[in-house]
């Protein structure tokens, strides 16, 4: 079941941010954030346990790189949300994370988030 799972949003773009929290609130999740820095992202993430993230790559002062990893670490399933396509776009560390290519299919990212 759906229901409350906690899905955090680290995505520096308002308009995205929104329609990410709409899209995932109207669906039964409760969204945690959204965050536009991986600083605030990684402050939130001993108040509640989470399902999955959706980290934008790169953020106005920085990357969810380390976020990745520090949800990795916890065991925390998280997607890279980004419109490159490039080989090199994710460091060799973080290489076989999944990536939801924007403008984001809505099933696609649900399917990621509902597993």
């Amino acid at each position: 079941m759906i229901g409350g799972q906690r899905i955090l949003v680290l995505e520096d773009e308002p308009l995205i941010a929104m329609d990410l929290e709409d899209l995932l609130t109207s669906k039964g999740f409760t969204v945690v954030g959204p965050f536009s820095t991986a600083a605030a992202a990684l402050e939130s993430l001993d108040e509640a346990p989470l399902q999955a993230a959706l980290l934008d790559i790169y953020l106005f002062n920085g990357t969810s790189f380390d976020v990745a990893r520090e949800l990795r670490r916890r065991g925390i399933r998280f997607a890279f949300m980004t419109g490159l396509v490039a080989p090199d776009v994710v460091p060799a560390d973080l290489a076989g994370s999944p990536i939801i290519l924007k403008p984001y299919n809505e099933k696609e990212l649900l399917a990621f988030v509902a597993t």
